[in-house]
């Protein structure tokens, strides 16, 4: 990304009560720790891609998952991308309140995936992910 003039921050984790900065900057990215309570220390506007793997977290309290929503929106330019990635939704329930919550942002739907795969605990049920790019439209 550093040879195409691209800056990419991520989020990092905990493992093992060690945060995981170091190897993630040892890769050439800017690393941030922070809850998914925390709000972005960005200024508005900034972001010409959001990339998200676990930022609706699906055990939240829904008003979190929308404050979330609205954190992305806020850093994300217009016509900036917001890429939803292989989102596990636990059942059809919670799969449309996060798609009633993407679209309330009124972003453009450039990919829109729902597929459903074995849980890996062999229980025999299956799992709903979600993935989707989506543009995030003009305002005034």
């Amino acid at each position: 990304m550093a040879e195409r003039n691209v800056t990419v921050v991520t989020s990092t984790l905990e493992i093992g009560g060690k945060p995981m900065n170091e190897f993630v900057a040892a890769r050439g990215l800017f690393p941030l720790l922070l809850s998914p309570a925390q709000r972005f220390p960005f200024y508005d506007s900034v972001f010409d891609l959001v990339h998200a793997i676990n930022a609706l977290d699906e055990r939240a309290a829904p008003r979190r998952s929308s404050s979330s929503c609205s954190t992305i929106d806020r850093v994300l330019r217009a016509g900036g991308l917001f890429w939803l990635d292989n989102y596990l939704c636990a059942d059809d329930d919670r799969k449309r309140t996060v798609t009633r919550l993407l679209e309330r942002l009124g972003y453009k739907k450039l990919k829109w995936a729902v597929g459903e795969r074995a849980d890996a605990s062999s229980s025999g049920k299956t799992q709903i992910r979600l993935s989707a790019v989506m543009q995030k439209p003009a305002r005034s």
